[in-house]
C-alpha cells in the first residue's frame, strides 16, 4: 500500500494498494484498488478475487469474534464509484461487476432462536443492478428460498441510505415460531431483569422493501395455513400487507392493512375477508373470533365475513383486544346449534319448550357487529322457527359479560292447554293470533341468567281471550234474538231481549269454565 502526493496539494493525495494476497490453508483471496481526492469527494476504485472458508479465520488470525462463522465465500467483484454519487444515488456514477457467493454459511446468534444455514447463495454485481440470484436458507423447521434486487446496497452501506429492494420470497414450509422466542417462564424472567425499559420489537427504519410471498404451508401457534400468497411492503417501520390470501379453517381468508412500529406501542389496522370458514373450527382456535361471538363455538356450519379492525399489539405481536375497534358483517351458511356447548343457549332451551334450539335452522343469516372499548353490539337480526319468528340484538364484552334482548312472535296455541281450549272457541281467524314473547340473557357467559315473560304473556292472552269470549258470546246472542221471526220479536219488549240475552251469555260461560246453572 503507498499513499502519494506529487503536486504538494492536499487535494492531490491518493492511496494505491497493488497486489493485496493471502492465503489460508488452501484459500487464496487477493485485491487491488486504489482511493483519490481523499479530502472532497474520494473515488474509489477496487477489485477482488478469491476464495476463502470462513471457518479457517480464526485459525489463521487472533479475532476474537462473538460467533463462530463457517461456509464458503466465493467472490470476484470489481467496483468504481465516488461518494458523492452514493450520497445522491447517480446511477451512471456507480459501476459494480461481478458476483459474490456463499455456500453452506452457518450463522447463529443469542439474538436468533434457531441458527440459519444458508445452503445457496449468489449475488449478481451488473452496473445498472445487484441482483440477488440465489438464496436457499433453512432455520429451524423452515426453509426459504429467494430472488431479488437490490437497488442502493453501497448506499446503505456506506451513506445511511435505506435499504431498497424487491424480493420474492417462497417457501415449502413456514413455521413462524422459528423466528420467534417462546414464551417460557425462563424467558419471560429474563426478559423482565435484562429489557424491562425495553420498547416493543420494532420494524427497521432502514428498510424499503417490497416482497411477494409465496408458501405452500404457514404454521403459527395453533394454526396452519395453506398457499399463502400477497405482497408485503417494509418501509417508514410500517408493514402493510396487500391481497394477501390463504386457506385456513376450510374456506379461505384475504388480507389487507398495515402494522405499524414507529409508536412506543404497535399498532395495526386490518381488513379480513371470510369464505366459507368452518365456524366451529375457526371460532375455537382464535382468540379474537372468540370475542367477537362467544356462542360461535357452539354452531356447525359455514361463515362468510367482512371484518374492519384497529388496535394495539401486544409484545408478541398478538392484538391487545381490550384496544380493539371495528365492525363486521357475518353472514352465516348451513348452520346449526348445539346448545349443550354454551351454557346461555343450554339455559334459553330449557326455559322454552316449543323450541328446540338443535332445529334452530341459521341458513342465510346476516348480522352486523361493531365493537369498540372491548364491547361489541350486535344489530338486531331477524330468524324464524317453525311459525315463530325471533328478533335479536343486543351486546357483549370482550370480559365475557353479555346483554341480549329477544323477541319472540309465538303464535298462541303454544302457550298451553287453556289457551289451546279458548282458541277452539274461537273462529278461524282469531285463532291464528300471536303473542310477543320477550327474553333477557344476562350475567356473563360463564354464569348467564335467562328470564322471559311466558308466564304473564300467556296470562294476558288468557285474559284477552276470554274477554273476546264474552264479547263474540253477546253478539252473537243478540244478533240470534233480534234475527228471530217479526211475529215473536214483536211480542217482546227491549228488558225482555236484553234479559234473554245475557242469562244466554251466562249460561255459555258455565259451560266454558265446566260450571253447571243452578235451576
Amino acid at each position: 500500500t503507498t499513499i502519494k502526493n506529487t503536486t504538494g496539494k492536499i487535494d492531490n493525495t491518493f492511496v494505491t494498494i497493488d497486489n493485496l494476497s493471502f492465503k489460508i490453508d488452501e484459500d487464496v483471496f487477493s485485491g487491488n484498488g486504489n482511493i483519490h481526492n481523499l479530502t472532497t469527494n474520494p473515488l474509489i476504485n477496487a477489485k477482488l478475487k478469491g476464495t476463502l472458508n470462513l471457518a479457517n479465520l480464526t485459525k489463521a488470525y487472533p479475532v476474537k469474534l462473538d460467533n463462530d462463522l463457517s461456509g464458503i465465500l466465493k467472490a470476484n467483484l470489481q467496483t468504481k464509484f465516488d461518494v458523492n454519487a452514493i450520497k445522491n444515488n447517480i446511477i451512471n456514477r456507480i459501476k459494480n461487476n461481478g458476483t459474490v457467493q456463499i455456500n453452506d454459511f452457518l450463522y447463529s446468534s443469542n439474538d436468533i432462536v434457531n441458527s440459519i444455514n444458508i445452503k445457496k447463495s449468489k449475488v449478481n454485481f451488473t452496473p445498472e443492478k445487484i441482483s440477488l440470484d440465489e438464496f436457499q436458507a433453512y432455520t429451524g423447521n423452515s426453509d426459504i428460498d429467494a430472488t431479488g434486487q437490490i437497488n442502493n446496497l453501497l448506499g446503505f452501506l456506506l451513506s445511511d441510505k435505506k435499504l431498497q429492494g424487491t424480493f420474492n420470497v417462497a417457501s415449502s414450509n413456514f413455521h413462524i415460531s422459528d423466528f420467534m422466542e417462546e414464551n417460557s417462564e425462563e424467558v419471560q424472567k429474563k426478559q423482565t431483569s435484562e429489557t424491562s425499559s425495553k420498547s416493543s420489537l420494532k420494524i427497521p427504519a432502514f428498510l424499503d422493501c417490497k416482497i411477494n410471498a409465496n408458501a405452500k404451508n404457514v404454521f403459527y401457534d395453533n394454526l396452519t395455513l395453506s398457499n399463502v400468497k400477497g405482497t408485503l411492503w417494509l418501509k417508514d417501520q410500517k408493514a402493510t400487507f396487500k391481497n394477501i390470501k390463504a386457506g385456513v379453517f376450510n374456506g379461505q381468508v384475504s388480507l389487507n392493512g398495515e402494522v405499524d412500529t414507529k409508536k412506543e406501542r404497535p399498532t395495526f389496522s386490518m381488513k379480513l375477508g371470510v369464505d366459507s370458514f368452518d365456524i366451529s373450527q375457526s371460532f375455537n382456535a382464535m382468540d379474537l373470533l372468540q370475542s367477537l361471538s362467544p356462542i360461535a363455538g357452539s354452531m356447525n356450519g359455514k361463515l362468510n365475513s367482512d371484518i374492519s379492525l384497529s388496535g394495539s399489539l401486544n409484545d408478541d405481536f398478538t392484538p391487545n383486544l381490550k384496544t380493539i375497534s371495528g365492525k363486521a358483517l357475518a353472514h352465516l351458511l348451513d348452520t346449526k346449534i348445539d346448545p349443550k356447548k354454551t351454557k346461555a343457549l343450554s339455559l334459553f332451551d330449557g326455559k322454552l319448550s316449543f323450541i328446540d334450539m338443535t332445529k334452530l335452522n341459521l341458513s342465510d343469516i346476516k348480522t352486523k357487529l361493531s365493537f369498540e372499548n372491548g364491547k361489541v353490539s350486535v344489530a338486531p337480526f331477524k330468524l324464524k322457527y317453525k311459525d315463530i319468528g325471533i328478533n335479536i340484538g343486543g351486546s357483549h364484552g370482550f370480559d365475557q359479560s353479555v346483554n341480549y334482548n329477544l323477541i319472540l312472535d309465538v303464535p298462541a296455541k303454544y302457550l298451553g292447554s287453556e289457551v289451546s281450549g279458548l282458541l277452539s272457541k274461537l273462529n278461524k281467524k282469531d285463532q291464528n293470533m300471536s303473542v310477543p314473547v320477550t327474553a333477557k340473557i344476562t350475567g356473563n357467559m360463564s354464569s348467564p341468567s335467562v328470564q322471559t315473560d311466558l308466564t304473564s304473556s300467556a296470562s294476558k292472552l288468557t285474559q284477552q281471550l276470554i274477554k273476546q269470549q264474552k264479547e263474540n258470546l253477546v253478539n252473537n246472542t243478540i244478533g240470534n234474538l233480534l234475527g228471530g221471526s217479526k211475529k215473536d220479536s214483536t211480542k217482546k219488549s227491549s228488558k225482555d231481549i236484553k234479559k234473554e240475552a245475557v242469562n244466554k251469555v251466562k249460561d255459555a260461560f258455565g259451560g266454558l269454565f265446566g260450571k253447571k246453572k243452578k235451576k
